[in-house]
């Protein structure tokens, strides 16, 4: 027995992860996805009376993904969750001993095929931050990687350089707060790419979303402007002898987000919000989990500047304590 068909490293979770195999005479074949590292059970499949098997990997594999986003200083991350490392076993008796294992392969989320070292983002790479805002970068590393922040504020230029020396993927977050004063941020971080941010003012009342982009990348951006805030009441009543009582209640708070005018490539990145399976919204303490309640945003408008409007709301409904 031996594998046929095996996916490349660094294929996307988001397309087919084709396995096949093949033996000489016909019969069962057990196929067992593990973990690479622990060889943790992650999928399986039996395949009756057959000379070839062949499957696809990534419906196994999606689920294991985990995204959090990165908190702390300017520095390199781990992006533990954000990969999938397996190997595939097969077998073709009833005792389970393997006949045949394919190489580990390690699957990143996505839909693109990643060409060599890259910064996988779905935003453009010259971007505004708010002063004292973080921002995160997903690299993809063949080797050693040195990222270099340049902060330029007036007629002083500072420079911190960052090193990781594994490949694979890695999390870069940037801290505006350890660049005080700077107005130009630049982040390069070699044959990955060059993310440049213009530091502006912060504004009072705006929020900064943070979601899953189809890069397979945490992407940021802060909303300028809350236009409404909206609470919204659930009421569960029932009638008795001195008329309706509330026996249950609960509420959700809803804010309808305004973006600023952006050209058509942000806008584009910014609907993702609406498909996104994670959203946060970044503040201080940390990242809080929201979900998008808008289904449509418009994106280019013929003659005219864009902005882009969405309604976030909590995961989960506030029960009144009372109740």
């Amino acid at each position: 027995m031996q594998f046929t068909q095996i996916p490349q490293q660094y294929a996307p979770l988001g397309g087919e992860l084709r396995y096949a195999v093949s033996r000489e005479e016909a019969g069962n074949i057990d196929i067992r996805i593990a973990g690479a590292a622990d060889a943790a059970l992650l999928g399986a499949k039996r395949f009756a009376a057959v000379t070839e098997a062949a499957f696809d990997a990534a419906p196994y594999l999606r689920r294991q993904l985990r995204f959090v986003p990165a908190t702390g200083k300017t520095g390199f991350y781990s992006a533990g969750g954000r990969t999938v490392s397996v190997v595939v076993e097969a077998s073709e008796t009833d005792d389970g001993t393997i006949a045949a294992t394919s190489p580990a392969r390690t699957f990143l989320p996505g839909v693109e095929v990643p060409a060599g070292p890259c910064l996988r983002t779905s935003m453009p790479l010259n971007r505004l931050i708010p002063e004292g805002a973080c921002d995160e970068l997903t690299l993809l590393t063949s080797g050693a990687c040195a990222v270099t922040v340049t902060a330029e504020a007036g007629d002083s230029t500072t420079a911190e350089s960052y090193r990781t020396a594994e490949s694979g993927l890695h999390l870069f977050r940037l801290d505006t707060r350890d660049f005080q004063g700077a107005e130009c941020i630049t982040v390069d971080a070699g044959a990955c790419g060059t993310a440049v941010y213009s530091v502006m003012p912060a504004v009072e009342g705006a929020v900064r979303l943070a979601w899953r982009s189809s890069a397979g990348s945490v992407e940021h951006y802060t909303f300028p402007v809350v236009r409404t805030t909206t609470v919204r009441a659930g009421r569960l009543e029932a009638e008795g002898p001195e008329g309706r009582m509330v026996v249950a209640a609960d509420a959700e708070c809803e804010m309808l987000l305004v973006s600023a005018y952006e050209a058509c490539a942000v806008l584009e990145a910014l609907a993702e919000l609406m498909t996104a399976p994670e959203v946060w919204i970044a503040g201080e303490s940390g990242y809080t989990p929201v979900s998008v309640a808008t289904g449509e945003a418009v994106v280019r408008r013929h003659g005219s500047l864009c902005c882009l409007e969405v309604a976030v709301r909590p995961k989960h409904k506030i029960r009144m304590p009372w109740n």
